[in-house]
């Protein structure tokens, strides 16, 4: 086999693994900033329940803290970053229209 022929299969095989190793790099990458979403949502909805002291199943507790909660951030917690993120994520979450 000459020369020329060898280094061609060489170069083929070194493109395929290349980009097999940038495009599963890149579903993996995917995948992790898709997992670090979801347990940021799942943290922030379990908040949501405790603070609320509800359970799994008691969308409507949550619902009414949510809204007393908005209630507040006018009044007695205007300038409260902490109660303006907990109503933005009522808000992001669903439980706040």
């Amino acid at each position: 086999m000459d020369n020329w022929l060898k280094v061609l299969v060489a170069t083929a095989c070194t493109v395929v693994i290349v980009g097999g190793a940038y495009y599963g790099w890149g579903q993996y990458t995917l995948h992790r900033e898709s997992t670090a979403r979801s347990e940021r949502v799942e943290g922030a909805r379990k908040e949501l329940f405790d603070l609320a002291k509800a359970q799994s199943w008691e969308t409507e507790k949550v619902r009414d803290f949510c809204k007393r909660y908005r209630g507040y951030l006018d009044t007695s917690l205007k300038g409260n970053d902490y109660a303006a993120a907990l109503v933005r994520n009522c808000r992001a979450l669903g439980y706040l229209f």
